[in-house]
């Protein structure tokens, strides 16, 4: 009986033991949870407000970035000569590469025409080929070089980039051209690009012998959209030509919104006017004119549209009033 007394008296204590080892384990990882909930949400809030501290960091560097922007990174008068110099340069060398091409019968695509006056010594060929072909490279360096300056420019960066059909030379000949300052009216920069159909003052080139050259009005009204004998133009024509030349076609290439909405609704509207238009020296309907007459008025139709938004955005970039077209303002013209 002893001996079992004992064994329970063993068993006892340890049962007690174990419940205190419990007990105080229990202790422990409480307070340790504690502690561990009183070091997180102070974690928590330092962890926020250094993420805050961080966003407001990054906002006034991006504050003090826009600002440097505006005060001293705004593209100057010698930024609008780089990009025209730039447009120049590679239509210098484009025209070059491309007469060096036909006298040699090389076709766009590098396959030689079958001509046989153009005959050369082989190397000597090879060296016309090199010509060209440095010209090419040329080219592309301009294009690269104009693409990087043309980032000085909110005009690119945040209107003309975004438009299809509007890439780098493109946009070089706008920027390079106009100016928006001056083209207080989107009526001025028809005139400028021989958007104009209408009467215009003349004006002719007068030399003098100190070397100066001045341009005097002739007192004749010319048409502002045609060369006339006597007068020097009374638009830029490098510019037209880039406008209605290339950048119509790529419009229309692209299928962008000013093609879709001007340009097939226009000449669809042509194939049946009944109006006359002076074509080839002769009056004819407009549905009578062959369909190059008729696929030009529309594109010009296309770029006139396309320069009225371009007028409203880039005067609106720069902080500068804005006026209604004359159709608009008096004649109640919407488009």
């Amino acid at each position: 009986m002893n001996a079992i007394s004992s064994k329970k008296t063993t068993r006892g204590k340890r049962a007690r033991l174990d419940d205190e080892n419990m007990v105080q384990e229990r202790a422990i990882c409480e307070e340790k949870t504690k502690k561990q909930e009183r070091v997180i949400p102070v974690e928590k809030t330092e962890g926020a407000k250094r993420a805050n501290d961080r966003e407001k960091t990054k906002i006034v560097e991006r504050a003090s970035r826009a600002e440097k922007t505006n005060k001293s990174e705004r593209p100057t008068f010698t930024d609008i000569l780089t990009v025209r110099m730039l447009v120049r340069t590679r239509e210098d060398f484009q025209s070059m590469r491309k007469k060096m091409d036909n006298r040699i019968g090389r076709t766009a695509d590098g396959e030689q025409q079958n001509v046989e006056q153009r005959t050369f010594r082989l190397e000597d060929l090879e060296m016309f080929k090199k010509i060209a072909d440095d010209a090419k490279e040329k080219e592309v360096e301009c294009e690269k070089n104009l693409k990087r300056v043309l980032k000085r420019f909110p005009i690119w960066t945040e209107y003309l980039e975004g438009i299809k059909g509007v890439g780098t030379i493109a946009a070089g000949w706008i920027i390079g051209e106009f100016d928006i300052e001056k083209a207080t009216t989107v009526s001025k920069m028809w005139q400028f690009a021989g958007l104009n159909p209408g009467l215009v003052k003349g004006k002719k080139r007068v030399d003098h012998e100190d070397g100066k050259v001045e341009f005097v009005e002739t007192g004749e009204m010319i048409r502002g959209d045609k060369l006339t004998p006597g007068h020097v133009s009374p638009f830029n024509q490098n510019l037209r030509t880039a406008l209605v030349g290339v950048l119509a076609d790529g419009f229309i290439k692209q299928q962008n919104y000013y093609a879709m909405e001007f340009y097939y609704p226009y000449k669809a509207r042509l194939e049946q006017e009944e109006n006359t238009v002076l074509h080839v020296g002769k009056e004819k309907q407009w549905k009578d004119v062959n369909k190059g007459h008729r696929d030009r008025a529309a594109k010009r139709y296309m770029i006139k549209m396309f320069l009225k938004d371009l007028y409203v955005a880039w005067r609106t970039i720069e902080g500068l009033p804005v006026r209604p077209s004359y159709q608009e303002e008096y004649l109640g013209h919407k488009h």
